[in-house]
C-alpha cells in the first residue's frame, strides 16, 4: 500500500528567476526580489508600504488552500507589490488633501505625514493599506484578466485563516469584496464594504484611498465612542463574537492552547487566599466582576517578558486560587472594537522599530527595542534599552597619520571610484515615447483593443541616464575584543643584547614602547580610507559604533551622521574610537533603521565591521551558548532588509563562517583572512556590494 506524497513547501529561491521575468513583462520598473525570514503567506495589506525597487517575499510558503496555491501566491503577491509603483501608490502628494494645501511632501514621505496626522496613526496606516490593497487588486484584475481568478482564490484562502467572526476579519472581507455567508444580515460587514467600493472603480487613485481612509477611520472611532457609552447594552454587540485583546491572546499554554479568560471562567488553583486580589487592566479599561482565572507568578513573568503592559488595580469579590486574576473587561463590544483596532494597527508594521523614551535629561533618554527569543519563538517586547553616546574627539593625529601611511593607496581608490561615478544607463519600460518598441506592451495593447478595452499607449522603452543615489551606514563593532593586537610577535634577541656597552643598547631602544596595532586600529584605518574615497564619489554615508553591557545598557556611538560633512570634528571622533565592552548586535542593527529614517536615497545599505559573534553577559538563557545572540541578529538583519536597507557583514574573525552563514546568506557576508588587508579590501567590497 502506497501513501500519497505530502505536498512540499514552495521555496522562494527556486522560482526567483521566473518571478523576476514575470515582473519585467508586467511592469516598466526593474524590481529586485529578496526574502523575509520567519514569515508565512500574508494578505497584501499586511506588507508595509515600502519605497524603492526591492520586493520582499516570504522565504518559503507552506502548502495552504487548494493544491499549488503556495506557488500561485508568489506570483499574485509579487504582482500586487510591484503594482503599487505602477498604479500610483507612491505618487501621493500631501497638498492634494484638504487641510494640507501648504505641505510639499510627496511619495512615502507624504503617506507617512498623512498617517501621522491621525490621533491613532497605527490604525490609520492599516486602513490606508487596506484601501490600497482593494484598489490595486481591482485594477490588476481589470488589466490582467488571467490574474483575476488567482487573486480571488488566494485572498479567499488567506481570509479563511483569520478568525471568522472577528470584526477585523469582517473589515478585511469588506475591503476585498469577499463577504461571508451571513454577510447580508451583518450590518458591520455591509457598511464596511460600502467604504471600500469606490476604491474598486476604474478611475480610483491613491488620493481617493486617502479620503476613504479618513471616512472609515472616523466611522470606526465613532463606533468605539458609542460602544464606550453604551457598555454591554450596545446594539452592535450582536454583530460579532468576542474578539480577544492582545493581552489575553498573548497567554498560551505549554501545549499551544489558549488560556484566555471568559465570562464563565471559574478556574483556579487550590491554595490560600491572597491578602489582596488584584486584576489586570489593559488599554485603560477597568476590570469588572469577581470571576477569572488565577495567573501564577511564572505566567505573570512570561507575560512581562513578552511585553505585556500590566497595571495592577484593586479588585472586589471573592475568588479562589493564588496569584493575580484576569477578569472580564467592561463593555463587550468596546473590547471587540478596541481589540480590532490593536490587531489591525500591528499588522504590516516593521517589527523591531524603536520607541524613544524621553526623560528629563538627554542622558537618561533611551530607545526601547524588541529582541527575538528563538526559544519561545516570539519577541521580548521593549527588552533592550539603547542610548546614543556622544563621542569626544582626539587631536586628529590618528586620522592624519593614516592618510600618510596609505598615501600610495588613496589615488588608486579614487581613480576606481571616479570610474563608477558617471551616471549609468538603465532600461526604462512603459514610456509614451522612446528609442525602442516594447513588444510585450504592444501585444498587451492589441489584446486590450480586441477585448473592447482602452489600450495602454505606453509601449516604448528607452535607456535613460540615472545618477547614483546611494546612502551607506558603516556600523563598527567597538567591543572589548577589538583591543587585541593583530600580530603577536615574539621579542627578537641579537648579539648586541649581551654587549657591555649599555650606551648603545639605550640609544637603540625607544624611550617609550609603541602600542601594538590592534583590530580596532585596522577598522578605523579602513573607515578613514572609505570616508576619503566616498567624498570623491559623492555617495551619502554615515559612521556609527556600538557596544554596551547588558540589555539595559546598549551603547550606540554616533561618529558621523548622513547630513554631516567630513569636518575636523568628525575626523577627531574617528581617531577617538576605542574598544568598550560587549557585542549586542541585534539592538544596534535595529537602531540603524532609526538612523535611516530621514534618508531619502533610493539605495540604502549597511556595512557591519566586526571581529566576532554577538555576545553579552545576558544575551540569552545560557551564557555558555551563542545561539540566542546569533538568532536575534539574524532576525534583526531580516528586519533591516524589510525596511529597505541591505546589510552586508564583514568580519576579521577567521571562524566567522561558522556563525555568519546562520545569520545571513552567503552573498551577504565576507570573512577577511588577513586582518591587516582590510583597509585595502573594504573599498573593493563597497564597489561590488553596493547596489544603486
Amino acid at each position: 500500500m502506497t501513501t500519497a506524497a505530502q505536498p512540499k513547501p514552495q521555496a522562494l529561491f527556486e522560482i526567483k528567476g521566473v518571478l523576476t521575468k514575470f515582473m519585467r513583462m508586467l511592469f516598466p520598473v526593474e524590481f529586485r526580489i529578496d526574502s523575509i525570514a520567519n514569515c508565512g503567506p500574508m494578505l497584501p495589506f499586511h506588507y508595509p508600504l515600502l519605497p524603492g525597487e526591492m520586493i520582499y517575499l516570504p522565504e518559503k510558503v507552506d502548502p495552504f488552500g487548494a493544491a499549488g496555491q503556495e506557488y500561485a501566491y508568489y506570483f499574485v503577491t509579487t504582482a500586487h507589490l510591484a503594482a503599487r509603483h505602477d498604479f500610483g501608490t507612491f505618487r501621493f502628494r500631501l497638498s492634494d488633501i484638504e487641510g494640507f494645501e501648504d505641505r510639499h511632501e510627496s511619495g512615502v514621505e507624504a503617506i507617512d505625514s498623512f498617517i501621522a496626522s491621525f490621533d491613532d496613526p497605527a490604525l490609520a496606516g492599516a486602513l490606508m493599506r487596506l484601501g490600497e490593497a482593494a484598489r490595486i487588486d481591482a485594477e490588476l484584475a481589470r488589466r490582467y484578466r488571467g490574474l483575476a481568478p488567482r487573486i480571488e482564490a488566494i485572498n479567499r484562502s488567506l481570509i479563511e485563516t483569520l478568525a471568522p467572526d472577528a470584526l477585523s476579519t469582517m473589515l478585511v472581507r469588506g475591503s476585498l469584496g469577499i463577504l461571508g455567508v451571513d454577510a447580508p444580515e451583518n450590518g458591520f460587514a455591509r457598511v464596511a464594504q460600502e467604504f471600500f467600493a469606490p476604491l474598486r472603480m476604474r478611475d480610483a487613485d491613491v488620493l481617493r484611498t486617502a479620503r476613504q481612509t479618513t471616512a472609515l477611520y472616523e466611522w470606526l472611532q465613532d463606533l468605539i465612542a458609542r460602544a464606550r457609552e453604551a457598555g454591554e447594552n450596545d446594539p452592535l454587540a450582536g454583530e460579532a463574537t468576542q474578539m480577544r485583546n492582545d493581552l489575553i491572546s498573548g497567554m498560551k499554554s505549554a501545549d499551544g492552547g489558549d488560556d484566555s479568560a471568559s465570562d464563565d471562567s471559574t478556574e483556579g488553583e487550590a491554595g490560600g487566599e491572597p491578602d489582596q486580589r488584584l486584576s489586570m487592566e489593559a488599554s485603560g479599561r477597568q476590570s469588572k466582576g469577581n470571576k477569572g482565572r488565577a495567573i501564577s507568578p511564572e505566567e505573570l513573568r512570561k507575560l512581562i517578558e513578552q511585553g505585556a503592559q500590566i497595571n495592577p488595580s484593586q479588585g472586589e469579590g471573592n475568588a479562589e486560587g493564588d496569584g493575580m486574576y484576569l477578569t472580564q473587561l467592561t463593555g463587550k463590544q468596546l473590547s471587540e472594537l478596541e481589540a480590532m483596532r490593536e490587531q489591525l494597527a500591528e499588522v504590516g508594521s516593521v517589527t523591531g522599530q524603536g520607541r524613544l523614551m524621553m526623560a528629563r535629561s538627554r542622558q537618561d533618554s533611551y530607545y526601547a527595542y524588541d529582541e527575538w527569543d528563538y526559544v519561545m519563538n516570539d519577541y521580548r517586547r521593549n527588552w533592550c534599552r539603547l542610548r546614543e553616546i556622544p563621542l569626544s574627539g582626539d587631536d586628529g593625529d590618528f586620522y592624519n597619520n593614516t592618510l600618510l601611511h596609505y598615501a600610495d593607496l588613496l589615488p588608486v581608490i579614487r581613480r576606481n571610484f571616479q570610474r563608477i561615478r558617471p551616471a549609468s544607463y538603465r532600461m526604462v519600460r512603459g514610456l509614451e515615447d522612446g528609442e525602442e518598441i516594447d513588444f510585450d506592451r504592444t501585444i498587451e495593447s492589441h489584446v486590450a483593443r480586441r477585448m473592447g478595452e482602452i489600450p495602454d499607449g505606453r509601449f516604448y522603452k528607452a535607456r535613460k541616464k540615472e545618477a547614483r543615489d546611494v546612502a551607506t551606514l558603516f556600523l563598527l563593532d567597538m567591543s572589548a575584543s577589538t583591543d587585541e593586537p593583530i600580530h603577536r610577535e615574539a621579542r627578537k634577541y641579537t648579539d648586541d643584547d649581551d654587549n657591555d656597552d649599555w650606551m648603545k643598547a639605550w640609544q637603540r631602544r625607544p624611550q617609550a614602547a609603541q602600542r601594538p596595532r590592534r583590530i580596532i586600529d585596522v577598522n578605523k584605518e579602513a573607515l578613514i580610507i572609505m570616508a576619503q574615497s566616498l567624498e570623491e564619489l559623492g555617495d551619502q554615508y554615515a559612521i556609527m559604533g556600538f557596544s554596551g553591557h547588558g540589555r539595559d545598557n546598549v551603547e550606540f556611538y554616533v561618529i558621523k551622521e548622513f547630513d554631516h560633512e567630513l569636518s575636523d570634528d568628525v575626523r577627531a571622533r574617528v581617531g577617538a574610537v576605542e574598544p568598550k565592552r560587549s557585542t549586542r548586535m541585534g539592538a544596534a542593527i535595529r537602531h540603524v533603521r532609526e538612523k535611516f529614517k530621514n534618508v531619502n536615497s533610493r539605495a540604502k545599505h549597511m556595512i557591519l565591521l566586526s571581529d566576532g559573534f554577538p555576545q553579552d553577559f545576558d544575551y540569552g538563557h545560557d551564557r555558555r551558548s551563542n545561539a540566542y545572540g546569533i538568532q536575534d541578529t539574524m532576525v534583526a538583519l531580516k528586519e533591516l532588509e524589510l525596511a529597505g536597507v541591505l546589510p552586508f557583514c564583514i568580519t576579521v574573525d577567521k571562524t566567522g563562517h561558522d556563525y555568519l552563514r546562520q545569520m545571513c546568506q552567503s552573498s551577504r557576508y565576507l570573512v577577511i583572512e588577513d586582518i591587516a588587508s582590510l583597509p585595502r579590501q573594504l573599498p573593493k567590497v563597497y564597489e561590488q556590494v553596493v547596489r544603486w
